[in-house]
Order: structure tokens, then C-alpha cells, then sequence
């Protein structure tokens, strides 16, 4: 094979071309005809209608097609055509004088078409096994070829017929794989679109199998995948031999081709096959193999053998590390197996004796490798040799080389046992000593563990084993011996046909295969020799004897020394478990344990003892509790009285015992338990405690927390009764007045009075609930001052004012004491007037006789700051406190019995006033003695300020201002017609509804839209908060802005104002709802009113008014008509500048329009202006007055911009 003709640029354009298939041209395309291998056109007599034709022809065309069918079409570039078959048109050209012209096709059944339609005369590739039909004829194969198949050399001695269950790579259309699942029904398919891929994709293990041609996988083999695939035997079609199809319309020119292919010489086709690398058997058809009826018979009975292998004799036979037979001799295997269809039954052997033994028994059929000098065997065993190696010598790297056997006088050499030279160099060389050795294999190994000083090997497993495992360590020193070493085969005395059959086999294998094949394995790239057992395993058998030997031999020895070693590692392991056992049971528990002899000093402890009683072992140990002086004297004897108890009786004790360890009391559950010796005598004893102190703590607490509960539940008790009788007094006098007016009228003012007290009846009960809520408001957290500017001595004057009826009638002096120069100060002043308002109610309640004072002082101010201290003070002559009183009056629900006739309060009034007095930066305190009276101090700082001068509140009466138009939703009738007559009567429009749903409606088509709802928050089928919600979405998504909703509940918690806020309410309002309260909501809905109409009423223009009424809605509508403007006019302009006056008069008036909404009076003028001009036509003035309203709807945008 010429290897400067594949450089690497060519093999890399191959495989490119190949992997590039796909790429092909879609109109046929002239190519240059390339030949690489001329010859002499050969002398050729063709008959009279040949050459009359052929002298009439300028050209013939050929088809080929794209993509490579190597060697036949290489395909190393598109523009060429180069490979075997080139080179045999070549010769066809020169020999009959007639240019033949390339046409390349897209592809190969694009050129049949073109050959039925006579574009073109020949098919230049073609092979015997496609057939010919009528439009094609023919010629005589100029190569002879067959179909194979190929597997990887890893996947030895498989069978090719049967493909059950295995992958099958093919190259090919679909008429291809329709024949291939005929011949292979149990086998999966896989197409590939080139030779290339589908032997790379065997490789990788891909594909089991391909199915190619012989000559494709030769060249391809040989080229890339040497050492990885190989021909496994012939497939079906097994004739597939290379010819050229003719149109059948030329016939003459069948008849030429045919004549030139008949006058090639041999030697000619040789050198074309030769030059791309190809074997005769292409040229020359093998013989058969040709059997006596001896032969025959022999191998008709014997269809499977068994075959000796030695598993480590590399590169001719071993195991790879997938445990798969390698080597030469495989490969011949793999040959004979193809050519006579045996079958092998590989049994591996590492021991030559053993294989020449198991042969003789008729154990087995073969030896696969085996030297022919080998003594042990006739001469008539041994096959014909398949390989000829000298014996060479190997020795050491660093050794010099040998230029005389008689260097090796007296030195250890390794010859593998029935080597033939083993004689010889006995009667020439007798001073050499000979080292046998089981295999050649095992010399090596010997040389390189330096145990010999050289090795004899064959020249062919020397090159393998040194280049692949030896390369730094070992040479080859010398040739040896006077005939080279023969490898050969051999078989039983009994089995000669089976001899005959081998030798006829190996004589029809051609040299150049043959040495393609030694040269593989002399050149294989990859170590593969394996480790495995049966390869050492003698090596293993001597080294486990010795051992065992060694090891009898010693414990004989020192059977007495083991013994006593035995029994000490016993005891040991016993104390080594006990110790462990000690340990962990006592050293490493949590509680504190200790065992004391008999005596009762201590002799052992674990470490929570020792940390309770604070000290350590050198103090303690061997101690009793008297020695050791941790405890006291007293106690000390009354433990060692337990532990002599506890041995005596001979039974554990527990206690509950208090133990002093260093001035802190203890209480522990302690326990002991006796222990006796191996004679069953007591020895002392084990103990330990549990510290129970925090469990005693515990159950305190737990015994207090359950008092404090029982108290808290009484104390809930009492308020409960409490309440309920706070709430049914005012209640009964109610409903027995409102009966006693109904039933019986009475005079103008019986009723007045009556009214009266149903008033203050209803007042009370809605201060008790009053309290109830700012109580749950305090708690949490929800109440939060509001300072503003307050006169403390008009606050006072108010609350004494209040009280003074009060206090008249339980005939107590009620006075009033101001002594503050700066009373204008900034406060809360509902908070402050809710405290004091409690403290002196508090005093006139709980005093009998004598007075109630009220008193504001200022104290002195030294730091000059703009702070005021102030002491607010409610003194009386009641009956005093006492110490417990006086802690226990400031928590929830505690009462005092008052000393009258009063009924007790509901205990939250001085409760909410402690909790308030630090929001106004105060602090309440008591001073007070039983039966001295009280004095309860407000303490408090505040910022000193002027107040504005305090205009008069209105009075409830009937509003005279704008009429309010106002929607009322609640489900409860009456407090419905209360609500309804309350706003009538503050002249407003009511209109009322009993659920939400309907209040939704009303309020959707109300004309005009209300100023106010009042909801109630809790009603069927839509509750209040929904309703809001709804009115909140609505008027989002009109751009209206927020009417006022006031929501109503009689639920009188802290979390309801949030609910209702987080709703969208304005405001949430308690029931009952007074007429003075529902006069200031309504009050502060009524002046927002007014503002806004009458802000609207001086605001000029359309829009004006809206960014008044509704100021939500006004930056939207800005820029809409910002964006209306911007594109009315760019289209203004366009139409002046198409002269067309009629649209412009109407996009003028448009303009206009807005203009007035917005009150531009410039623009409407521009406007007008520009409409008049339109109108009469004239197209410079109506040019001038765009120009003139556009400057001014800029303007007008500027000024809208602004506004935002």
C-alpha cells in the first residue's frame, strides 16, 4: 500500500466527504477524470461495427454521484474522480481512443434516470449483485468482490447467520433494508448515509454487526479501524462483484469495454489494486477449499471443538480486560472458522504440561499456540507454523549488550520449559544456568523482578511485551540459538483430519494477509494482557502454600505463648467491658450517683456528684460525708444512718430529703441500693439523687397560677354580675318609662321627666359600654392621643360644671382650685378631661360627707423650657384606702363598695385612666389612709402655648345650609325610622333602604348622586363592608372621586374601626347615635359640599369645575384632551397644506369645542377665526391662521400641564 499517496490533507478531505454526503449538487456537473495508477493501454482487436462506432463518437458519458464509495470513488474532492474504478476508465480511454466524459449526480438514482433517458451512456459503479433489467446491460467485473460482515475484534468467535436480538449497521436505500430484514427478520436495523459513519458507529458500539461489502471494509479497515474491527465471514449476496452498467442502446460500447477489460494482463490489474491498498483476492479468485471425503466426514461429525488457549502467551493469545481472547492467533481462529464453519469451545490453560496432559485425554481437540520444538509432542501433531520468529535474548536495560553468548557464563537465564533450545545451549553453553520457567511470559517477569539475569523469547512476543510494558526496564541483548522459532497449532494423534483441515486453511490465506495480520499485533496500539486469576494462579497456589506453612510452623511454636495470650486478652476484654460499663452507668449519667463501702466512705463517683456538691474527688474519695465536711454535721450522720440501714436490711430506700450545699438549699429524691460481693456478703452500697428543687418551684408556681386563675375567674364573675346589673337597671327604666307613657301619658312635664331619666338612663348604659370599648381599644393598641391646643382651667371649669349637680345632691361641698399662670397648653384634651372627669365621679361616689376638691396646679419651672409641669388633684373626705386597696384599684374589673346606697361599678373607670395617663405624658398616683379620705394625683408635662380665641358650638338644631342628599342602609326597621327622622330633622334628604344589594342600585342611578351613605356594617345577603367596596370599584373605574361613607355598628370594639377603614369607609360611627354626634358628621359632609360648589361656582369653564368637584378624575381628563389636541393638529396641518377648506372648517369647530370645556378664550377666538377663513377659500390667509392656532393649542397645553 502506497502510504505517501494518503497524506493527512487527503485522508482528512476523505473523511469529510464522507461525513458530508448530504451535500450534493442538484444538477448533474462535469468532473475531471483523475488516474492514479497509468498503464500501458493494452493491444486490442475490436470487430468492424466496434470500431466504426467508436470512430464516431466524440465522447461517452459516465454517471457517477456524489459521496464516497472508497477506494472505487475516494471522493477527496467534488471536482475529481479518482479511486480504482478512475483508474480502469482510464485505461478503457486510452484504449479505445474515445474521451469519456464525467457527469457527477446528486445522487445514485438520479443517474439511472439520466441512463434510461440516454443523458448518459454508463453507470461507472455498479456490481453483479443489482441485477440488470432492460434499460441496462452489464459488463464483465473488473473486480471481484462479496458482501461481509464486519464486527469488532472485542466480539470474538460470535456467529454471523444468526443476528437474534443484535444491531445491524448497513449502507443503503430502502430496497437494501427490505432485503437485509428478509435475510435477518429477529435483527434491528440501522441505515447510515456512508460507509464511514456506519463502520464508526461499529466501532462505538453502536451497532453488533455491519453489512458492507469486502473491498469498502478492506480499504477502510486497513486505513482507520486496524485494531478495532474485523471481517467476521461472508454475508448474503455472496457475489457482489464490480462491473460497469451500459445503456442497452450501446451495445458497441458493452462490446468495447468488455474487450479492454479481457486484455488487461494480470499484472496491470494487480498494480491498480495494489496502489489503493487492496489484496489479490480481489484479482485473483480464491480456491475453494477443497476436502478429502475423510476430511469431510471428520468435520461433518465434529461441528464444535474444543480449543486449548494459554491466557498470558501475548500478542499470539490473552485475555483482554473484558475477559475476550485477543491475538494473532485469535485471528486465525477466526479465519479457520469462517472457511470451515466450525465452531470453538475456548477452554483456557496457563500451564503447558497441563494443556499437553488434557490433550492427550481427549479433554480437548486443540492447542491454539504452541512451539513446534516442544519435545513433549510428535513432529505429526504439529500444523503447518503461521508464524516464524528468531529466538532472541532480553536482559535488563541498563545491561550491556550482549556481542557473545558466553557473557552469559555463569549468570541465571529463563527458558520456558520444552523450549528446543533448551538442548542446545546445554551441550554448547553448559556454564549458562538454565532457569525454567512455565511460560515465556513468566521469564520476563522473573528478569524484571531481577530474579534472573535474561530471558529467551521469541523476536515477535519480545517487540510486544517490551514496547508495551517494559519499554524503560528492558531490551533485546542478543540473538540466540542456531533455527528460529516455529508457531504452530496442535491437535491429538487421533484427530490428524482435524490437522489436514487447519493446514489447508492456513495454505489458502495469502501472505500479504497473513502479514497483516502479524504486523497488526506487532504494532497494536493498546496493552490489553489482564491480571487475571487463572493467569497467576500457580504463582498463587506456591505463595499460599509457603504461607500456609509458615504459618503451621509458627503457631506449633508458640501454641503454649497463644494459649496464655488468649487468656490474657480475655481478662481484658472482661475488665476493658467492666471499666466501659462503670463509665458509662455512672460517669457519663446526668444524675449524680456514687457507690461507698461498707464502711461508708466513698469509692467512686461520677461527675454530676461532684459538681452538686461543688468540690472534687481528691477531697472526697475514700471519705465518708462526715470526713469530707460538704454537708453539715447533723446531716452527715443522718445519711450514714441510711446507708448502714440500707445494708442491714438488705433492701434499696427512697426519700425526699433538704441538703445545704454551701449555703444553698436543695431538695433531692435520693435512693440507695446495697451491693454484695461474689460470696454474697453486702459491701457497700449504690446510691445517687435526682434534684427535684425546680420541680417543687414548678409546682409553686403552677399552685399560685391556679389561685390567680380562680381569683381571675371570680373576679370575672363579679364583673359579669356587675354588668348585668349595670345594664338591666338602665335597660328596666326604659322600657317601664317608654310603658308608662304609652299606657298612661300624662302631663307635659310628667313626660318631660320622664324623658329625662330615660335619657340619663340610656346615657349610662352607653358610658358603660363607652368604657368597655376604650378599654379594649387601650389594650390594643389602637387608642392614640391627639394634642391640640387646650386651656386646662375652661377644662376644669367644664367637669366642675358637670359634677356639681351631683355633688349637691349627695349635699357635699364641691370645690374648684386654680393656681396656674400659663393654662394654654397643648394637650389631648379628651383624654385629659376623660381621666379627671373619672377621678372626681370616683370621689363624689365614694364620699359621704364633707368635699370633693378639684385642684390645678403649676409647679415652678427651672430649666425655663417650653414645657409646663402641672398636678391636677381630686381630694375628698370619703372613707379612705387601704395598702391593698390602694395597689388593687388601678387593675380591671377591682371594685370598691361604695359607702351609700350606690351600686357597685363596673371597676374599668381608674383602670382606663392609668393606662391613659402616660399617652398625655402623665402619671397617676394615690395618696389615701382608711377613714382620712383620698387624694388621687395627676401628674403630668405639656407644651405651653396661645390660643386662638374659641368661637361658641351651634346648637342641635335644624341646619339651615345646603340640603344633603343622603343614602341610610340598615336591615333593623326602627333604628332605620330613627336615623331616617334624625337627618329629616337636621333637613336633610334621607332615602332609605333595608339591605345592600338594594342600596347598591339606588345609589348606581341616583340623579344627582348623594353627598353621603350611612351603612350599617352587619346586614344579610351584602354587608356593609361589601357595599362599600363595590361603591369604592365603581367609582374607580368612572374616574369619580370618594363620596363620603359613614359606617354603623353596635359592636363596640377597637378592630371594627379598622375593618371599616380598611373597607373604604370615611368614618365608623357606634350605636346609639345621638342627635349632637350626628349633627357634627353630617356638619363636617355638609361644609365639604359647600366649599366645592361654591369653589365651582367661580371657576370658569367646564373643566375648572370639575378639577373642584372632582379632583380625581381631573388629571385624566387633562390628558386626554392634551393627546386629542396633539393629534388634531398634525391633522390640521396636513389638511392646510392640501388646501382642503371644508375639513379643516369642521376639524376648526371640533377644536372649538374643547377649547370651551377648558375656558381658553384665545383659542375659541383662533378658532373662529379660522372657520371664516376656511370658508371663503383663501389658502395664505387660512395658512396664517393655522399657524396662529396651533401657537395657541400649544399654549393651552402648557397651561393644562401646569394645572396637574
Amino acid at each position: 500500500m502506497n502510504t505517501r499517496f494518503f497524506s493527512f490533507p487527503r485522508l482528512l478531505g476523505l473523511l469529510i466527504l464522507l461525513c458530508a454526503a448530504n451535500l450534493q449538487a442538484q444538477t448533474p456537473q462535469p468532473v475531471e477524470l483523475l488516474v492514479n495508477a497509468p498503464i500501458t493501454a493494452p493491444p486490442v482487436t475490436f470487430d468492424v461495427q466496434t470500431r466504426a462506432w467508436l470512430a464516431t463518437r466524440p465522447q461517452v458519458n459516465v454517471a457517477i454521484w456524489s459521496g464516497a464509495l472508497p477506494p472505487m470513488h475516494m471522493g477527496f474532492e467534488q471536482s475529481q474522480f479518482e479511486g480504482v474504478t478512475a483508474d480502469y476508465l482510464g485505461v478503457i480511454q486510452e484504449t479505445t481512443g474515445v474521451h469519456l466524459k464525467i457527469w457527477r449526480f446528486s445522487s445514485r438514482a438520479e443517474a439511472r434516470e439520466a441512463l434510461e433517458r440516454g443523458q448518459v451512456d454508463m453507470l461507472a459503479l455498479h456490481d453483479v449483485s443489482e441485477g440488470q433489467d432492460g434499460a441496462i446491460t452489464q459488463s464483465r467485473p473488473y473486480l471481484l468482490n462479496r458482501k461481509v460482515m464486519v464486527r469488532r475484534i472485542s466480539e470474538t468467535l460470535l456467529p454471523t447467520a444468526d443476528l437474534r436480538g443484535q444491531r445491524l449497521a448497513y449502507v443503503g436505500d430502502d430496497k437494501v433494508g427490505a432485503f437485509l430484514h428478509k435475510q435477518y427478520p429477529q435483527a434491528t436495523l440501522i441505515q447510515h448515509s456512508n460507509d464511514l459513519n456506519s463502520l464508526t458507529s461499529l466501532v462505538y458500539d453502536q451497532a453488533d454487526a455491519l453489512w458492507t461489502d469486502a473491498i469498502t471494509a478492506e480499504f477502510l479497515i486497513r486505513l482507520l479501524y486496524s485494531n478495532d474491527v474485523y471481517i467476521a465471514g461472508d454475508a448474503l449476496p455472496t457475489s457482489a462483484d464490480i462491473n460497469f452498467a451500459v445503456s442497452d442502446r450501446k451495445p458497441l460500447l458493452l462490446s468495447a469495454i468488455n474487450s479492454t477489460l479481457d486484455a488487461i494482463p494480470p499484472v496491470d490489474t494487480m498494480r491498480i489494486t495494489t496502489r489503493w491498498g487492496l489484496s489479490n483476492n480481489f484479482v485473483v479468485e480464491q480456491p475453494p477449499l477443497h476436502l478429502d471425503a475423510a476430511e469431510t466426514a471428520w468435520l461433518a461429525a465434529h461441528r464444535k471443538i474444543k480449543v486449548l488457549v494459554a491466557g498470558s502467551y501475548a500478542p499470539l493469545t490473552f485475555f483482554d480486560e473484558h475477559d475476550r481472547l485477543q491475538g494473532l492467533s485469535a485471528d486465525l481462529l477466526k479465519i479457520i472458522g469462517q472457511r470451515t464453519g466450525l465452531q470453538f469451545e475456548i477452554i483456557r490453560n496457563n500451564s503447558i504440561p497441563d494443556m499437553l496432559q488434557q490433550l492427550k485425554s481427549e479433554q480437548a481437540d486443540l492447542i491454539l499456540a504452541l512451539s513446534i520444538g516442544d519435545l513433549r509432542l510428535a513432529p505429526e501433531q504439529y500444523t503447518r507454523p503461521y508464524l516464524i520468529s528468531p529466538f532472541v535474548v532480553v536482559t535488563q536495560q541498563s545491561d550491556a549488550t550482549l556481542q557473545r553468548l558466553e557473557e552469559l557464563n555463569g549468570k541465571r537465564l529463563a527458558i520456558p520449559s520444552g523450549n528446543p533450545l533448551s538442548d542446545w545451549l546445554s551441550r554448547h553453553y553448559p556454564e549458562i544456568i538454565q532457569v525454567p520457567v512455565a511460560t515465556a511470559v513468566r521469564g520476563v517477569e522473573e528478569l524484571s523482578n531481577g530474579n534472573v539475569d535474561a530471558s529467551v523469547h521469541t523476536r515477535f512476543g519480545a517487540d510486544y511485551f517490551i514496547k508495551h510494558h517494559f519499554r524503560t526496564d528492558l531490551k533485546i541483548a542478543a540473538v540466540i540459538g542456531p533455527t528460529p522459532g516455529r508457531i504452530a497449532m496442535a491437535v491429538d494423534a487421533a484427530d490428524m483430519p482435524l490437522k489436514n483441515i487447519i493446514n489447508k486453511v492456513l495454505l489458502g490465506i495469502p501472505p500479504e494477509e497473513l502479514k497483516t495480520l502479524s504486523d497488526r499485533w506487532r504494532n497494536h496500539a493498546a496493552p490489553a494482557v489482564s491480571s487475571s486469576w487463572s493467569t497467576y494462579k500457580d504463582s498463587v497456589y506456591t505463595v499460599i502454600g509457603v504461607a500456609i506453612a509458615f504459618v503451621l510452623a509458627f503457631l506449633v511454636w508458640n501454641y503454649y505463648l497463644q494459649i496464655q495470650i488468649k487468656k490474657r486478652r480475655s481478662a481484658e476484654l472482661a475488665l476493658s467491658d467492666q471499666l466501659t460499663f462503670s463509665k458509662t452507668l455512672i460517669d457519663g449519667s446526668p444524675i449524680a450517683l456514687y457507690v461507698r463501702d461498707k464502711a461508708g466512705r466513698l469509692a467512686h463517683c461520677n461527675r454530676a456528684y461532684l459538681e452538686f456538691l461543688q468540690t472534687t474527688q481528691e477531697e472526697i474519695i475514700g471519705k465518708t460525708l462526715l470526713e469530707a465536711g460538704v454537708v453539715s454535721p447533723q446531716l452527715g450522720r443522718q445519711y450514714q444512718q441510711i446507708y448502714q440501714d440500707t445494708q442491714r436490711h438488705g433492701e434499696p430506700t427512697y426519700a425526699d430529703l433538704e441538703i445545704e450545699v454551701k449555703g444553698q438549699q436543695h431538695r433531692i429524691y435520693h435512693w440507695t441500693l446495697p451491693f454484695q460481693n461474689s460470696v454474697g456478703e453486702f459491701s457497700g452500697v449504690i446510691g445517687g439523687w435526682l434534684d427535684i428543687s425546680e420541680r417543687e418551684q414548678l409546682t409553686a408556681q403552677l399552685h399560685r397560677a391556679k389561685e390567680a386563675a380562680d381569683e381571675a375567674n371570680e373576679s370575672k364573675s363579679i364583673f359579669l354580675a356587675s354588668m348585668s346589673h349595670e345594664i338591666r337597671t338602665p335597660i328596666s327604666a326604659l322600657i317601664g318609662l317608654i310603658e308608662m307613657l304609652r299606657v298612661r301619658g300624662g302631663s307635659p312635664q310628667q313626660i318631660e321627666e320622664n324623658l329625662t331619666v330615660a335619657h340619663q338612663s340610656a346615657q349610662s348604659l352607653l358610658s358603660l359600654i363607652g368604657d368597655i370599648l376604650d378599654l379594649s381599644k387601650i389594650e390594643a393598641g389602637a387608642m392614640h392621643p391627639s394634642p391640640r391646643p387646650t386651656h386646662l382651667g375652661e377644662v376644669l371649669r367644664a367637669i366642675h360644671h358637670l359634677f356639681q349637680i351631683n355633688a349637691h345632691n349627695k349635699h357635699l361641698r364641691f370645690d374648684l382650685l386654680i393656681e396656674a399662670a400659663d393654662q394654654q397648653v397643648i394637650i389631648d384634651a379628651l383624654m385629659l378631661n376623660q381621666i379627671v372627669a373619672n377621678l372626681v365621679s370616683n370621689a363624689i361616689k365614694f364620699t359621704e360627707h364633707g368635699f370633693v376638691e378639684l385642684s390645678l396646679k403649676q409647679l415652678p419651672d427651672e430649666a425655663k423650657s417650653d414645657l409646663g409641669s402641672y398636678v391636677i388633684e381630686v381630694r375628698d373626705s370619703g372613707r379612705g384606702l387601704n395598702e391593698q386597696e390602694k395597689k388593687a384599684i388601678f387593675e380591671p374589673f377591682v371594685q370598691i363598695a361604695p359607702t351609700g346606697g350606690e351600686g357597685r361599678g363596673t371597676g374599668l373607670g381608674l383602670s382606663i385612666c392609668t393606662r391613659l395617663a402616660p399617652m398625655i405624658g402623665g402619671q397617676l398616683s394615690v395618696d389615701s389612709r382608711p377613714n382620712e379620705g383620698s387624694c388621687l394625683r395627676l401628674q403630668f408635662l405639656a407644651e405651653r402655648t396661645e390660643l386662638a380665641p374659641v368661637q361658641a358650638p351651634a346648637a342641635t338644631t335644624a341646619q339651615t345650609g345646603r340640603r344633603l342628599n343622603i343614602l341610610v342602609v340598615e336591615d333593623h326597621a326602627a333604628n332605620r325610622l330613627l336615623l331616617c327622622q334624625q337627618i329629616e330633622y337636621l333637613g336633610h334628604c334621607a332615602v332609605a333602604c333595608d339591605n345592600g344589594v338594594t342600596a347598591l342600585a339606588e345609589w348606581e342611578k341616583a340623579v344627582p348622586p348623594f353627598d353621603l351613605t350611612i351603612t350599617d356594617c352587619n346586614m344579610p345577603h351584602m354587608s356593609g363592608y361589601e357595599l362599600t367596596r363595590r361603591m369604592r370599584d365603581i367609582e374607580q373605574s368612572r374616574a369619580l372621586g370618594a363620596h363620603p361613607v359613614f359606617g354603623l355598628t353596635a359592636n363596640a370594639q377597637s378592630q371594627i374601626i379598622q375593618d371599616c377603614l380598611d373597607a373604604g369607609m370615611t368614618q365608623c360611627l357606634f350605636k346609639p347615635l345621638g342627635i349632637e354626634a350626628l349633627t357634627q358628621h353630617i356638619g363636617v359632609v355638609s361644609a365639604q359640599v359647600e366649599r366645592r360648589a361654591s369653589a365651582a361656582a367661580t371657576t370658569g369653564g367646564e373643566l375648572g369645575k370639575l378639577k373642584v368637584l372632582a379632583p380625581e378624575a381631573y388629571p385624566g381628563l387633562v390628558d386626554e384632551l392634551v393627546r386629542t389636541n396633539r393629534a388634531d393638529g398634525a391633522q390640521l396641518e396636513a389638511l392646510a397644506h392640501e388646501n382642503d377648506f371644508e375639513k379643516v372648517m369642521g376639524l376648526a369647530h371640533k377644536i372649538r369645542g374643547g377649547a370651551q370645556m377648558a375656558d381658553a378664550q384665545a383659542l375659541i377666538a383662533a378658532c373662529t377665526a379660522l372657520e371664516e377663513s376656511a370658508s371663503r377659500g383663501d389658502s395664505t390667509v387660512c395658512q396664517q391662521q393655522v399657524n396662529h392656532l396651533l401657537s395657541e393649542m400649544m399654549s393651552l397645553e402648557v397651561d393644562l400641564l401646569a394645572s396637574l
